[in-house]
């Protein structure tokens, strides 16, 4: 069985005629111009975790939500509560917050502890002692669950006899 064979041509030029060649050209010219503009993205730090504060009054109260407002699954993302009341507490503070919306997270703690604490499909409901002064502030330990890739919205309130006197909204947007 005789085959036709030729020699391979040894120079990419010979290979390729002109249209082939600006094609490659164009294509590998894109693929630099792809990885550095990755590259420009993240040494600018606009592709990790960016955060945003939401607050709001209420009750005699003041209630503000530092959060991610863009992070990627496994990363290390910031949630913290700050309720203010002029004056001091006079009891315990209680902060609801959507369960949904923490299920985001893989919690590696809580600061300070709740001396109490339920859940329910609904929202998680922790309960604090009354702290010294006028400021309470929570904050919670998590790394974004690899397993989410979009994001949820969430709530947190404050509760004084089980009703919302001041709540606010935000939410979390998972970037692959």
């Amino acid at each position: 069985m005789a085959r036709d064979l030729r020699p391979l041509p040894t120079h990419p030029e010979d290979a390729a005629g002109p249209a082939e060649q600006r094609r490659h050209r164009i294509e590998r010219r894109l693929s630099l111009a792809v990885v550095f503009a990755v590259l420009v993205l993240g040494a600018a730090n606009l592709l990790g975790v960016r955060t945003a504060t939401v607050s709001a009054s209420g009750g005699g109260f003041e209630l503000s939500v530092t959060h991610a407002s863009v992070s990627r699954p496994g990363l290390a993302t910031p949630w913290t509560v700050r309720v203010r009341s002029p004056g001091g507490f006079d009891g315990p503070v209680v902060l609801a917050t959507s369960t949904r919306y923490l299920a985001l997270f893989d919690e590696n703690g809580l600061d300070p502890d709740p001396s109490e604490a339920t859940s329910t499909d609904a929202d998680t409901v922790w309960e604090f002692a009354a702290p010294p002064g006028e400021v309470l502030t929570v904050t919670f330990d998590g790394r974004l669950e690899p397993a989410f890739h979009t994001g949820r919205p969430g709530t947190t309130s404050l509760l004084v006899d089980g009703e919302a006197v001041v709540s606010v909204s935000y939410r979390t947007v998972v970037m692959p």
